[in-house]
């Protein structure tokens, strides 16, 4: 007896130190001859036993594999963890290919059952959403420690980029081209766009925690847009990269192409487009639950934390004007021309997609400690200028208040006065005006801190009348301020009180 479990322990032994495919054709038939064995015990009663039972298989595949949950939705997938590669994936194709390792006679029925009797004993982890934590190609660099650690089942990542971290990269220079003064001259040699480009390269290597952006590279021309959306595509390997335009989000079945993808990129995005439906954008940008439908599946709820890419040579139009969405938008000035002579086709076609480029590249902006994207000054006047096509009652802030404010010292201005005059500037530019209550829920966002709404009082003095006179006379508006009458008024802080 001795000896026998001491034969079974060397041979555990032996299988343990196989690779895993191996591992699991090796277990089956010692776990097969178990089978027969005790079948010929018991009299050879049934069939004899040709293939383990889809209950043994789910059990001695979590022995050897671990398999999670990431919450307890009726339609959640499981989550497999892939040794080699130190992530965790749901991609059913992979996990059925496993269990064929394990048992070969499995049809996709079969499989479909083991993967039941997984669900029900898997235990419900949290991904790991630590932005600190960055898994790369050869594992998960500690930014805090600054340290490259080995892969580990405990951290629950769904992707990784493909190219390895390399301590202290050197920088290639390539027929005296670098990766650097190109960074500079795609940003127009502007420090703050050139630092927000690395940011974005840095943001794009962690796809398992979201700054709750969605960048929009935008201009028109040969800017190098392109060829910087392919620079990250290289950084973080194609297989990383889903491709997905704003105005495709809420197609059916289109946010499934996001599983186990670092990035997501949005090329050409047509000028001025209409997005009727930005809900499901929102979420993904901000790694919130989404609906996903796959053809023939029961859909159901996931995170996302891809980073979100677009380009375009001029911004979509939102009918979601509400700050929950414009939040949610950096834009990226793309001004640099490289047509004619100054186009350099080597770097799309070689210099991008070099090894020691991407490494050293890497190794750049993985060292980058941030929490949030600068917004440089260029950015911010894209930004504005945005919202102004985007939005009337913005628009109607920047063009009309804001300039009110710059030529008079206002310290009351009537609300019925500021909608009429809003309504007339709608009918000017021809946009559709909005109900008054939804007007001042909108435009009231927009007033300074200085500003307040909801003050109801006399406008008795005289430099009052005259100043909303002069205003209503300068807009082509007719409003007759009355003493006696009581108006609700915004008021502004900053100026004093005037007899």
């Amino acid at each position: 007896m001795q000896q026998q479990a001491e034969r079974e322990a060397q041979e555990i032994s032996k299988i343990k130190k196989l690779p895993l495919r191996k591992r699991l054709i090796r277990i089956r038939e010692v776990r097969l001859a178990e089978l027969v064995s005790d079948w010929e015990a018991n009299g050879r009663n049934g069939n004899k036993p040709k293939a383990l039972p889809t209950w043994l298989c789910a059990s001695i595949i979590m022995e050897e594999i671990p398999f999670v949950l990431f919450d307890n939705e009726e339609n959640t997938k499981i989550a497999m963890y892939l040794e080699n590669e130190g992530i965790y994936t749901q991609n059913y194709g992979i996990i059925k290919k496993y269990l064929s390792w394990l048992e070969p006679s499995l049809n996709n029925n079969r499989a479909e059952e083991v993967i039941y009797h997984i669900r029900n004993r898997a235990d419900i982890r949290e991904k790991t959403q630590k932005p600190h934590l960055i898994p790369v190609g050869n594992g998960v660099y500690n930014r805090h420690a600054g340290t490259l650690e080995p892969f580990n089942s405990d951290y629950i990542f769904t992707t990784k980029v493909s190219t390895n971290y390399v301590e202290n990269a050197p920088k290639p220079i390539i027929d005296g081209w670098d990766v650097d003064e190109w960074i500079k001259e795609i940003a127009c040699y502007d420090d703050e766009i050139e630092t927000l480009l690395w940011q974005v390269v840095n943001d794009s290597l962690n796809g398992n925690y979201t700054r709750k952006k969605a960048i929009f590279l935008v201009g028109e021309g040969n800017n190098s847009k392109g060829t910087y959306q392919d620079f990250i595509k290289y950084i973080v390997g194609g297989e990383n990269v889903a491709y997905l335009k704003v105005d495709e989000f809420e197609q059916q079945f289109r946010t499934s192409v996001l599983f186990g993808k670092t990035v997501c990129i949005g090329d050409d995005v047509p000028v001025g487009v209409y997005i009727d439906d930005s809900s499901t954008f929102k979420s993904v940008v901000s790694g919130d639950p989404v609906l996903v439908e796959f053809k023939r599946k029961q859909p159901y709820s996931t995170n996302f934390y891809c980073t979100v890419i677009q380009s375009t040579n001029g911004m979509p139009r939102f009918k979601d004007k509400t700050h929950g969405n414009l939040r949610r938008i950096l834009i990226v000035p793309f001004n640099a021309n490289f047509n004619g002579s100054v186009e350099n086709r080597n770097i799309k076609d070689t210099y991008i997609k070099d090894k020691s480029v991407l490494e050293y590249a890497l190794f750049k902006a993985i060292k980058m400690d941030f929490v949030n994207f600068v917004i440089p000054k260029a950015s911010q006047e894209k930004m504005r200028s945005f919202m102004a096509d985007n939005d009337p009652v913005y628009d109607f802030k920047i063009a009309v208040f804001d300039e009110w404010n710059k030529e008079f010292n206002i310290k009351y201005l009537p609300q019925q006065f500021v909608y009429t005059v809003y309504e007339n500037f709608c009918d000017r530019n021809n946009y559709k005006p909005l109900s008054e209550r939804k007007f001042k829920q909108q435009f009231e966002r927009y007033l300074p801190d200085d500003w307040k709404s909801g003050q109801d009082r006399k406008l008795s003095s005289d430099s009052h009348i005259k100043t909303i006179t002069q205003l209503a006379k300068r807009e082509h508006v007719t409003y007759d301020v009355k003493r006696d009458k009581t108006y609700r008024s915004y008021q502004n802080d900053k100026i004093k009180i005037i007899n």
